[in-house]
């Protein structure tokens, strides 16, 4: 069995900011899902005794274990007269220090008792995307459209816009940092939303432009409908028209080219919530109604309203029935230009990392499936998982091992007064 190298993570344990900033999480999409994050200059790089590739850079890396790493431009080795390549992706086995790599290698699938080889020239690395393109991009640099690479039909075109004015209607620029998202079926270009012939995810049948509009001023500004929001002035509730706290944001995000999550503080403190989107493991046929998922803050409150840890998919996973919801598709085959409808998670209770209902195993991480408000079971996620032991101790990105399993935790819902902490496991593949 070789080891899995699908499911990616990234943190700001790896020198990567999320702070207070327009443009932010535009920038830290484009470095994790689609160009990786460049190491500085390759020193040394050998292959030792068990066949694992040591790398030396000349400054700090700040990768984390079983991250993959991505070679290329390495030359060729020969090895018992067999030529082959290292160029391609590892999982990170080691760090002796802040400038040394130690990556799982598989020469000793190939070659039994492999030699020791010294490089004498070097190639690049850096940590790998998740593997995904973008497919469109604006002039002013404030949206773009993401695709998984080499898509099946029902990867979602995900498009993500920062867009503060649309030139009658602007939300000031100190509010609230937020972009809106939302998914597409297919798309001709950036602004591609308007076609009532296409399916989105969140949509409402009755206003196609819905989620990408802004309307109003000051106060009174609505800036779009579904929003990830990275940076406010606190956690647990959202008033978009109070400036947010400086500072670099704490954050997991991880997945593949299926699916994706980002675990984060929207303020420097408090809350840590889920947003993701994707394709889910589907129970149903999906080639009429795509299996799309959409973790997002769904709201049309001006800036001057509160968005509160009550509203529908605020914390999915946590709080409560109606907070821990997220988003997804309707299954009504009649009529599949449908208003997107809830998904309601299956959890032993809302509190996934914060109690120890399954204290007594290593790793107790329970895949998610749900069910939609119309009481239709749908499928269950991809890579993230219900914690079922007390999880609050890992405050930030944690690497975990669980025989030869691998999962990333993170902490996540801290309500207002910090009496509770939760988290979640992602799990990433096996080890070989």
């Amino acid at each position: 069995m070789a080891t899995d190298l699908k499911v990616q993570f990234f943190s700001h344990l790896n020198g990567l900011a999320l702070g207070n900033n327009w443009g932010d999480l535009i920038r830290l999409l484009d470095t994790c899902l689609v160009n990786g994050l460049p190491f500085t200059s390759v020193m040394a790089a050998s292959i030792d005794a068990n066949g694992d590739i040591n790398l030396t850079f000349f400054a700090a890396h700040n990768a984390v274990l079983i991250q993959i790493v991505e070679l290329s431009g390495f030359p060729n080795i020969s090895v018992d007269g067999i030529t082959m390549s290292v160029n391609g992706k590892y999982r990170v086995k080691g760090a002796p220090n802040t400038t040394q790599l130690i990556l799982k290698g598989n020469i000793a699938r190939i070659v039994e008792n492999p030699p020791i080889v010294t490089f004498s020239s070097f190639g690049s690395a850096k940590l790998a995307a998740l593997g995904y393109d973008i497919i469109y991009r604006d002039a002013g640099d404030v949206k773009r459209v993401y695709r998984a690479k080499n898509p099946r039909s029902e990867h979602p075109f995900i498009r993500v816009d920062e867009t503060i004015s649309d030139g009658t209607n602007t939300y000031n620029s100190a509010y609230a940092k937020s972009a809106m998202v939302g998914l597409i079926e297919n798309m001709a270009h950036i602004d591609d939303y308007q076609d009532t012939n296409k399916l989105q995810l969140p949509l409402d049948t009755t206003d196609f432009k819905k989620n990408w509009k802004i309307t109003g001023t000051g106060l009174n500004v609505v800036r779009g409908w579904s929003k990830w929001h990275w940076a406010t002035d606190r956690g647990y509730e959202i008033l978009e028209s109070s400036i947010p706290q400086n500072g670099n944001r704490p954050f997991t995000l991880v997945g593949d080219s299926d699916a994706f999550y980002l675990l984060y503080n929207s303020s420097t403190v408090g809350s840590k919530r889920l947003n993701g989107c994707g394709l889910f493991k589907n129970s149903l046929e999906n080639n009429l109604i795509p299996n799309w998922f959409l973790m997002s803050c769904v709201s049309n409150n001006n800036a001057s309203q509160y968005i509160s840890t009550a509203s529908t998919g605020f914390m999915p996973f946590f709080k409560s029935d109606v907070a821990s919801r997220f988003f997804t598709t309707r299954y009504d085959m009649l009529n599949r230009l449908s208003n997107s409808i809830d998904a309601v998670p299956l959890l032993p209770n809302f509190s996934s990392g914060g109690t120890n209902i399954f204290s007594q195993t290593n790793v107790p991480a329970l895949e998610i499936p749900f069910y939609d408000s119309n009481a239709m079971l749908r499928g269950s996620l991809h890579h993230v998982h219900f914690a079922g032991k007390n999880i609050s101790g890992f405050t930030e990105t944690k690497p975990i091992l669980a025989d030869n399993s691998m999962y990333v935790a993170d902490s996540a819902y801290i309500d207002s007064g910090d009496s509770f902490v939760g988290g979640l496991y992602f799990y990433l593949g096996e080890l070989e």
